[in-house]
């Protein structure tokens, strides 16, 4: 029983780990995507309209997809399925579901009190980010853009963490 209890907190903290070095991956991802958009915004002199819907949709898609992603890997990385249940089963003459829901996250929502709110966040950074491209510098919002990602980098790794702190007391008390 001991060493069950103990494999069980070794996964809890192996999950924190997982969704901390994911996060870190994906945030250098967006910043790299961010300084290449500017480097070919001045080196190629991409329109305006075209540089711009780059970096509203630069702004918008982190933000945007935050919530879901924080879901899907602070728990362990959950692919598919309903979250701590295994793989989905199908079973003949039934229609597979078209997304499969995960359970709320402890202290969820991480990002914002409400969807409507995250919105409108990530459209005041993704414009912004266009504004600032637009009327600054490309290098400008590139700077912002790092920023922007930092930020959400810093409040995923919190929130991986808190999880982590919640599951292992859960995980005592048994």
């Amino acid at each position: 029983v001991k060493q069950e209890v103990r494999h069980a907190r070794q996964e809890v903290l192996q999950d924190a780990v997982k969704c901390v070095v994911d996060w870190c991956l994906l945030a250098l991802m967006l910043i790299a995507l961010m300084f290449t958009l500017a480097h070919c915004t001045v080196s190629h002199q991409l329109h305006s309209r075209v540089a711009g819907t780059a970096w509203v949709l630069l702004g918008l898609a982190p933000l945007c997809s935050a919530e879901r992603l924080l879901q899907r890997s602070a728990a362990g990385i959950k692919l598919h399925g309903i979250s701590g249940d295994g793989p989905l089963v199908c079973r003949p003459c039934t229609p597979l579901p078209a997304l499969v829901p995960l359970p709320r996250l402890p202290g969820a929502p991480w990002f914002g009190p409400s969807r409507a709110v995250r919105y409108t966040l990530a459209s005041v950074t993704g414009i912004s980010l266009a504004a600032l491209a637009r009327h600054g510098s490309p290098l400008a919002a590139a700077i912002g853009g790092c920023v922007a990602a930092a930020a959400c980098l810093l409040r995923a790794c919190y929130a991986a963490i808190w999880i982590c702190d919640f599951r292992l007391n859960l995980l005592w008390r048994k």
